[in-house]
């Protein structure tokens, strides 16, 4: 995150002047609390006063992921700008979203809050972006992309979007500084409609079009753009299913068929977005493999994230086995989240052409590797 805020300072730099204020208020679109403005998508919503203001209440029951009861404000196409919200929490919320540039209900940009960082300002998760992917909510593949934030359990919790073309700002309480900056959302269109889902009294939502101070145009830069011993091009399998409580007996042979896939931002190979969301209670697996060459043996270290499981081959021996499932005993640092830093693991590489393969199966959230040797000296892959 420290480095994301340094980049963020260059970000700053050159972005230009937005539009004048008195331009802005005239575009500023201040959101009725009445029923009339929203689509509640078949979700209960009630419209009363809290805390003295007119206010949304909506409730999803506690349940343990975000996106359940999702409604979205009537006849708004967001793209670029700022959006506002004040949000204050129940006693039972565990989590609280905006989704915007909604395409779908299966895709759209999304950003929340975790309740349980109340009263604990340095906890580094309690505002995150998770792109919805294909009906994949890709938290578990976005663990840069959290920060800290302090929330408040009683009153009202300003939250403060700045979107433009590829990137985000969030401001929780403190207008001053952001507490989450993401160079590269990772939604592949540019707009749909903004919605709200948890447990929540929402109250004051405004939207500004095109208003993004601090944001220039464009992607930021991907922090890891220079690293060149990142492993980001790959070959993938179609999906099979794979019961759970099984594992896989037989490698790819000749007959395999496969197809190329490259790593997105931060190195990531994100399977969720070609593949989609596995069904609930099925579980899947495919094969991915690389040509790592080297002029001479030589042994290098793989440091190397995944989710879920992993069964890594290098030259057709089997080299390491293992399961990163958040919520076990046995989860990778940093909480069972798919990165970098999940598990280092020894390449005993011989002269010539090695093939890297790794079996990775999914039946929780997102899907994908990440993948950085120790040095790329004397390789080519």
């Amino acid at each position: 995150m420290k480095y994301l805020l340094a980049l963020l300072a260059l970000i700053f730099s050159l972005a230009p002047a937005t539009a004048a204020p008195a331009e802005l208020a005239e575009a500023q679109k201040k959101i009725p609390m009445k029923a009339s403005a929203w689509e509640l998508n078949g979700n209960k919503a009630a419209f009363i006063t809290h805390l003295g203001v007119p206010t949304l209440h909506i409730n999803d029951g506690g349940q343990d992921a975000t996106g359940s009861n999702i409604i979205t404000i009537k006849d708004l196409a967001f793209a670029n700008g700022t959006i506002e919200y004040d949000a204050a929490l129940a006693d039972n919320t565990r989590f609280t979203s905006i989704h915007f540039r909604r395409k779908d209900a299966a895709n759209s940009e999304h950003l929340y809050l975790r309740a349980n960082a109340v009263d604990d300002p340095n906890v580094n998760s309690a505002v995150q972006y998770a792109a919805v992917l294909n009906g994949v909510n890709i938290w578990d593949l976005s663990n840069e992309y959290q920060s800290n934030a302090t929330l408040r359990a009683d009153g009202w919790n300003h939250i403060k979007i700045v979107v433009r073309d590829g990137q985000l700002l969030a401001y929780i309480n403190d207008m001053t500084r952001p507490a989450l900056y993401v160079p590269m959302m990772d939604g592949d269109w540019t707009s749909g409609s903004v919605g709200f889902d948890g447990n929540v009294y929402l109250a004051n939502i405004t939207v500004t079009p095109d208003a993004t101070p601090g944001l220039a145009a464009g992607k930021g830069i991907d922090p890891v753009h220079n690293d060149a011993r990142y492993l980001r091009n790959w070959q993938v399998t179609t999906p099979l299913d794979l019961p759970r409580g099984t594992e896989p007996t037989a490698l790819p042979d000749e007959g395999t068929a496969w197809s190329a896939i490259s790593a997105e931002r931060l190195g990531m190979v994100n399977l969720s977005r070609k593949f989609g969301a596995t069904p609930r209670g099925a579980r899947r697996m495919v094969w991915l493999k690389t040509t790592i060459t080297a002029k001479e043996a030589l042994q290098r270290q793989l440091d190397f994230g995944f989710s879920d499981e992993v069964y890594v081959y290098l030259n057709g021996k089997p080299l390491y086995v293992d399961k990163n499932l958040f919520g076990t005993p046995g989860m990778k640092t940093p909480r069972g989240r798919c990165s970098i830093e999940n598990s280092r693991i020894s390449l005993p590489l011989s002269a010539g052409e090695n093939e890297l393969l790794i079996g990775l199966t999914n039946f929780f959230f997102g899907w994908g590797i990440v993948a950085r040797l120790d040095d790329g000296g004397g390789l080519l892959y």
